[in-house]
């Protein structure tokens, strides 16, 4: 976090914009605290610590929500605290955001960098999908991401706290934006950086992340309109069609990795189909 918050200090801010810092720690030993305090007695705009007591992602997300609500903002910008932002980043995204209207959600970049003890190839595995800048996304993360309060509140938006641990709310809550009106943009020069820790980048680690991207998956299709068994046929089909090339065996490494990645995820529709609920994120260093 130490990071992430000497980046927000150095970044150069958009023109007759007042910005504020919020840290939302949701862990209940405050361990964030020291950061956040030592830091912010330096700090170029105002920044606040706050603890949401209950444990989850949602329940974090839905507090900055709260938090940029209660200062009357206008935009609400998330970025993880593992990231880092580059000096231009808010300009980006800001002046994309005026140019769009002030009614559009605007994602930026992220650039994962690999710990050296990973393979070359899991790169592609970190790595995003290239888009260019306008075009327009069916949903979106919130590790760098402008959203528009107004229409937060016109839409009653919130992240769903029902599964805590699960992940994948913030793709939900994007869905349910477009869905209802709402347009998300890229900006790919509103670049954020962030380390790829070394237990995140093995097998065991990418295996379970997309098994439990499965489960969001299946539940993105159904709330999309999709039945149940439609979903369910459909995980089943691509379960079996990556499974045959594991089974035929890959000579390739980063084929074969790819191949049984593609096996986690179906696996995690089919089960997200049949109403299973990941708890990838109970811990908290996943």
């Amino acid at each position: 976090m130490r990071r992430a918050l000497s980046s927000l200090a150095a970044a150069q801010l958009p023109d007759t914009v007042k910005v504020s810092v919020t840290v939302v720690d949701n862990d209940p030993a405050e361990q964030a605290r020291p950061v956040a305090e030592e830091l912010g007695a330096t700090f170029p705009v105002p920044l606040k610590y706050v603890v949401e007591p209950l444990r989850g992602i949602p329940f974090a997300r839905n507090r900055c929500l709260d938090e940029a609500q209660a200062k009357g903002a206008n935009y609400l910008v998330f970025i993880d605290d593992d990231e880092w932002v580059a000096g231009d980043w808010l300009q980006k995204l800001y002046g994309f955001s005026l140019d769009a209207g002030d009614k559009a959600v605007v994602c930026g970049s992220v650039i994962s960098l690999l710990p050296a003890s990973a393979p070359d190839y899991y790169s592609m595995f970190f790595s995003r999908k290239r888009r260019r800048t306008g075009e327009r996304l069916p949903y979106c993360a919130t590790n760098n991401v402008l959203i528009p309060l107004a229409e937060v509140r016109r839409l009653g938006l919130r992240f769903d706290e029902r599964r805590p641990f699960a992940g994948g709310e913030d793709v939900l809550f994007f869905t349910e934006a477009t869905m209802r009106g709402v347009s998300i943009f890229h900006c790919a020069e509103a670049v954020v950086y962030e380390d790829v820790p070394e237990h995140r980048a093995t097998i065991r680690w990418l295996s379970r992340r997309k098994y439990s991207v499965g489960i969001t998956l299946a539940r993105q299709k159904m709330y999309g309109g999709r039945s149940r068994a439609m979903v369910l046929l459909s995980a089943t089909v691509q379960l079996l069609n990556a499974a045959l090339v594991c089974a035929l065996g890959v000579a390739v490494s980063r084929h074969r990795t790819r191949a049984w990645l593609r096996v986690c995820r179906s696996a995690g529709m089919a089960s997200g189909a049949m109403g299973a609920e990941s708890q990838f994120y109970r811990s908290p260093s996943s």
